[in-house]
């Protein structure tokens, strides 16, 4: 009996170590079995479609994955790098400006120079590494209906500046933080010469886009345009168009996947994986997968999933 015992014993014990030599997903002997990579982001939808393909490529390119995906608030999620209870994670390059210091605001309104500006000073300051970001600004920003942008030739702040000018009807919700902030609609006023009137405002003291957005679809109070973030699922569920602002007044918040630069040095092949992933993304197409999670139900590892499979990133 005990050597039956010790036989099924050392069966077990060799059939665990080749379950962990090899990926539950695909097969592949596992590259790092003893030292799984933890895979963080945050807990919003766009967060859960962003961690899991970075999950379900690296899974699919034969690396173990500690899945911690929608990990938490942002602030959560930072300390969590920090720490190194995260390898890798998810942020925006926006919020470099309140993980840095001594640098010059204005670079955060353009895309190559904040980006550069956090990757330097994270990797500097924290072993930090920001790969290379998507082209994909989820930037705040005012929206309108689309039927009304284009019965008034509205597409980009010029042109809404005009609307104003002429004396266009106009009644926006938004945050009061956006309404009073200089990379809010006081820096947008003052770059395209417009100025709204305190009747012309319903602000609110958070910046729920989804109440906005809702209130705008809508037409509650009268309401024309509203407060979004640039790859809200809502606007194609909705059929909002975001007005395009080519000063970028509001900074710019390009997501970027970072990685501990230790982890980075012993498996640097973890920078291809994730940047081809990213380099798939833009703007449109993130608000339609936010909105087949938010809108159509769908998990957001399964939009992952079908994302990366209709670019040949999963078999």
């Amino acid at each position: 009996m005990r050597k039956k015992i010790g036989l099924l014993l050392s069966l077990t014990l060799a059939l665990g170590i080749l379950s962990a030599c090899a990926s539950p997903e695909t097969g592949e002997e596992v590259k790092n079995p003893e030292d799984a990579i933890t895979l963080g982001s945050f807990v919003d939808t766009e967060g859960g479609i962003l961690g899991n393909m970075l999950l379900l490529a690296l899974e699919n390119k034969g690396y173990l994955i500690e899945d911690k995906v929608q990990f938490g608030t942002p602030d959560v999620h930072r300390n969590a790098l920090l720490q190194g209870e995260l390898d890798l994670g998810i942020d925006y390059t926006g919020n470099g400006q309140f993980y840095s210091e001594g640098i010059d605001p204005s670079v955060w309104v353009d895309a190559v120079k904040g980006y550069e500006a956090i990757q330097a000073y994270d990797e500097e300051e924290n072993s930090l590494i920001w790969m290379a970001p998507a082209k994909a600004n989820n930037t705040e920003a005012l929206a309108v209906k689309e039927d009304f942008a284009e019965e008034n030739g509205i597409a980009t702040m010029e042109d809404f500046a005009r609307y104003v000018n002429e004396g266009g009807e106009v009644k926006l919700i938004t945050s009061q933080l956006f309404a009073e902030k200089e990379q809010g609609l006081l820096g947008l006023e003052k770059a395209y010469g417009f100025k709204l009137q305190p009747s012309q405002l319903i602000l609110l003291p958070h910046g729920n886009t989804a109440e906005t957005l809702k209130a705008l679809a809508s037409g509650t109070d009268g309401v024309n345009v509203a407060l979004a973030y640039a790859t809200d699922g809502s606007l194609v569920d909705l059929a909002l168009r975001i007005i395009e602002d080519p000063k970028s007044i509001p900074p710019v918040y390009e997501p970027s996947a970072i990685i501990r630069k230790e982890v980075l040095d012993k498996y640097p092949e973890v920078k291809e994986i994730v940047e081809e992933v990213f380099a798939l993304l833009t703007k449109e197409n993130l608000q339609e997968m936010n909105k087949a999670v938010i809108v159509d139900g769908k998990s957001p590892k399964d939009v992952a999933k079908e994302f990366l499979t209709e670019n040949k990133l999963l078999p």
